[in-house]
């Protein structure tokens, strides 16, 4: 059985641990484990490194510790942590076979395991539903890079249509279809201020923030993103500038894109601080994944999903 690595594109194998006796000239462990290890990143083996998972002579390390002649090098594998059975009720299935699963992300929800998010995610939740087509893949994998049938995904605070794959191939099928951009997204957001047309599309570069790493900012250097963008309703009298309901179709999949372009424009989501927005009652900024269009990875036929708004979403609209 294949699976994929935590970039979700080479494939690599389920390994129970390695042991290596270390010849030839002084080098990182970090560094000679790469090599040995070929189909792992070097970022992946410092993670393991770091969270203990490789010992020289019986001994944590570092990534950066130089190895000598006839160091022995113990590399382990921790398993992923799943949720218990019950879990899995908290999410609102839209749709579900023996391929996929359509669901509704709930907003302030990770997907799945990264960085200070170890715990509670999407993909943790569901896992009952996805054992069976990934228990191979993952019964050797950190925590920290597991993301089974993951194919896209949707930022923490953002709620909506998610489609995860239950089994390898379809997450290969779905994956390609996200990769070609046949897959069509449709967003719904609430933003500070009113744009001067009534549609149109933003087109910039989006990069890694220079400053603030964690977040994206429009730039030179970057990734192309384009999303296509409808007003739906303007609120004149809301806020200093009035307020808008726009539909956002992504035509690229950049991380934070339809966030950053928006506020590119002066146009920040409600709610969201990081790119822009005062700061108010909103916990979460307001962007919702209503449609998401793509073929079903066995059957090859066309559907579409859709997620009502939520309830906060809702509250907010009508307030306006």
């Amino acid at each position: 059985m294949v699976c994929f690595d935590k970039k979700g594109k080479r494939k690599l194998r389920s390994e129970s641990g390695k042991t290596f006796i270390f010849e030839g000239a002084p080098e990182r462990v970090d560094k000679f484990l790469s090599k040995q290890m070929s189909s792992f990143s070097r970022t992946y083996i410092q993670k393991l490194i770091k969270e203990g998972f490789v010992q020289v002579n019986g001994q944590k390390t570092s990534a950066r510790y130089v190895l000598s002649l006839n160091d022995k090098i113990d590399v382990m594998f921790p398993k992923f942590s799943c949720l218990p059975t019950s879990a899995a009720d908290s999410i609102p299935i839209l749709f579900e076979d023996k391929h996929i699963i359509v669901v509704n992300k709930p907003a302030d929800l990770v997907v799945h395991p990264a960085g200070p998010y170890q715990k509670d995610t999407l993909i943790q939740r569901l896992w009952p539903k996805l054992a069976s087509g990934w228990e191979n893949c993952v019964k050797n994998t950190s925590l920290s890079t597991a993301r089974p049938g993951v194919v896209h995904r949707l930022d923490k605070g953002t709620s909506g249509v998610m489609v995860i794959a239950k089994t390898p191939q379809a997450a290969d099928h779905l994956s390609a279809q996200f990769a070609k951009r046949t897959i069509v997204k449709i967003y719904q957001s609430l933003v500070w201020g009113m744009p001067e047309t009534h549609a149109g599309h933003i087109r910039s570069m989006v990069g890694r923030s220079r400053q603030t790493p964690h977040r994206m900012s429009v730039q030179d250097q970057g990734r192309w993103s384009e999303t296509a963008f409808t007003v739906l309703k303007r609120f004149p009298s809301a806020g200093k500038n009035g307020a808008s309901l726009i539909e956002a179709r992504p035509l690229t999949g950049r991380t934070h894109q339809i966030r950053v372009q928006l506020a590119s424009l002066g146009h920040p989501l409600i709610g969201d601080v990081a790119y822009g927005a005062p700061k108010d009652n909103t916990q979460r900024p307001l962007l919702h994944a209503l449609s998401l269009t793509f073929t079903h990875p066995h059957t090859r036929k066309k559907h579409t999903f859709e997620a009502p708004l939520p309830e906060d979403f809702e509250k907010f609209l009508s307030s306006l």
